[in-house]
């Protein structure tokens, strides 16, 4: 007979747990769920948003509308010296005052002439932030019934190749639409890649405290927010929002000196390599070699635009790590399922910045959309590996708290067991300020050999959910035997009213009844309440002894009721 119960216990009591797990992971994978289908909601709205303003007509014309743009090709093209270029343009002679010429300069001082008249200069000076003038995307609003005009750069560091320019002359409200309009695209890719690594930082800040080796997340969050500032300082757009093209200069500089070590840390956490010397030596390297870079350029010795070609190393040399990290995994661990994301990520990545340094050395145009859709695609994939690790270790870590709160806890009614206790107990050094409730269920016994041990396990759930209810909001509550249940209170904060406490548990005793539908079952749920007292109690089960007395006189009393 007590095998049969025994076995009938030990069923209910891993079915209770079954039940709670699952429950347990369905609501976790429900919030996850929604939390998931949030962002995409939003991260679609926003580039649905954002694709209007490049896709999107309206039926609206204005002046400026109607007015063409012509691009112009030069009469007469002149070197002067190795580093002076001069352009002769004719234009048809108009009256309006709307009138602009338009053009790119790259580190250049531009001298723009209407006959012999100057009507538009940039001229560059010496500072700590350098001597460029920077890229500008120069707009000279021309004087009405202009027909010739001259354009001379020069190049503001000598040695340099003479990088030619195109020209477009038309209404000059005209070309700044137009111009946002063509570098729209690859500013809203710059965006996205800002914002896309500004979540992973937020992620890894909510993840790293619960969740070891989240690193990978972190930087590949910094080098996603650094490389997607930097393409967003190279668009068209950015030359007309920083006036200062020095400026914009400098920042572009520095930001791209800054790529190579968050890329190489993201990489060495993604593997999980540990101690590498290799990967220290490179971004001590890269760090000492930056910082004499950014003195040298500020102190006029040796300003960026003449040392790029440095920086364009350590980028290099920093895939060639990369690709060595890669091929080592190979050897190690095959083609699984990390090695394959990075394939792709350095795939795109490398092709990215290929063209980038062939657009740069052959002074062509910027590769805006190219380059930018290579970095997005590197990450995007490696990314969303990184997430996925996380999610991994997030599911790793809940069933992990699940299982410790289980040792903890008593599947029967759910508050915590006489182990939890004893490890309070243990790990509480001070109780001073602290206090015990203790209770005890009268007439379980009668319960359980009249009415069954059904009804006898109903009454202790239900007495357990009501001590909680009353006294869980001051404590934790805890099972220490078959009926007896305590809750520990610390009052250092705020004082305990134990009597207010205990006329809301016999109130709630007749409600009990009511809802269990139990015939005969008389519930009554004996207390006793002490304070730990420095001067007479050696220990806080010298307090739960002085409390258990109260406890049993509670019970005497509730019998002769």
């Amino acid at each position: 007979m007590k095998a049969i119960l025994l076995y009938y216990r030990v069923r209910f009591i891993t079915d209770n747990t079954i039940v709670r797990l699952k429950g347990f992971f369905f609501m976790k994978r429900i919030k996850l769920i929604n939390r998931i289908f949030y962002c995409i909601f939003l991260l679609g709205f926003l580039l649905f948003i954002a694709s209007g303003f490049i896709f999107s007509t309206v039926d609206k014309v204005t002046p400026a509308d109607r007015r063409t743009i012509e691009v112009v090709k030069p009469e007469d093209t002149r070197y002067i010296g190795d580093d002076t270029i001069e352009y002769y343009i004719k234009i048809r002679a108009s009256a309006g005052n709307n009138k602009a010429l338009a053009f790119v300069s790259r580190h250049q001082e531009v001298e723009v002439y209407v006959g012999e008249n100057l009507i538009y200069y940039i001229k560059a000076h010496s500072s700590i932030y350098g001597t460029t003038t920077g890229t500008n995307y120069t707009i000279v609003n021309i004087p009405p019934y202009t027909t010739d005009i001259t354009v001379r750069l020069t190049n503001v560091y000598a040695g340099h190749k003479i990088r030619g320019t195109t020209f477009e002359y038309g209404d000059e409200t005209k070309l700044i639409k137009e111009l946002i309009a063509k570098s729209l695209l690859s500013a809203v890719l710059s965006s996205f890649i800002i914002i896309v690594g500004f979540g992973m930082i937020i992620l890894w800040i909510f993840c790293r405290k619960r969740i070891a080796q989240t690193q990978a997340l972190f930087y590949f969050g910094i080098f996603a927010m650094i490389i997607g500032a930097w393409a967003l300082n190279e668009t068209d757009i950015a030359t007309i929002l920083v006036e200062d093209r020095k400026i914009g200069s400098l920042i572009g500089y520095v930001l791209i000196m800054m790529i190579p070590i968050p890329f190489m840390q993201a990489e060495k956490n993604f593997f999980q390599i540990g101690k590498s010397v290799v990967n220290n030596i490179l971004c001590a390297v890269y760090a000492a070699t930056s910082v004499i870079l950014l003195v040298c350029h500020m102190t006029g010795v040796w300003e960026f635009k003449n040392s790029v070609y440095i920086i364009h190393m350590m980028l290099v040399m920093s895939l060639v790590y990369f690709c060595t990290v890669l091929i080592k995994r190979v050897r190690i661990k095959g083609f699984d399922r990390k090695v394959k994301a990075n394939i792709i990520g350095a795939a795109a990545l490398g092709i990215s910045m290929i063209v980038d340094l062939i657009a740069y050395y052959k002074g062509m145009q910027q590769t805006d959309v190219i380059g930018k859709l290579g970095i997005l695609v590197f990450i995007i994939v490696l990314g969303y590996e990184s997430i996925s690790e996380v999610y991994e270790k997030i599911k790793e870590g809940q069933k992990v708290d699940f299982y410790k709160e289980m040792a903890v806890t008593d599947t029967m009614t759910g508050v915590y067991n006489r182990f939890a206790f004893e490890e309070w107990e243990h790990e509480t050094s001070d109780y001073e300020g602290y206090s015990i409730v203790t209770f005890d269920l009268n007439n379980l016994k009668w319960c359980n050999d009249n009415l069954g041990h059904a009804a006898g396990d109903a009454y202790i759930q239900a007495s357990a959910r009501i001590i909680k209810e009353i006294f869980g909001r001051h404590g934790k509550c805890y099972r220490i035997g078959g009926d007896e249940f305590c809750t520990v209170i610390n009052q250092k904060s705020q004082k305990f009213d134990n009597s207010r406490h205990v006329k809301q548990l016999r109130e709630l005793e007749k409600y009990v009844e009511e809802e269990l539908e139990i015939k005969g079952l008389n519930v009554q749920i004996a207390c006793g309440y002490a304070e730990y007292d420095i001067k007479t109690d050696k220990n806080f089960e010298d307090t739960r002894s002085r409390a258990d007395k109260k406890m049993y006189e509670s019970k005497r009393r509730l019998k002769r009721e």
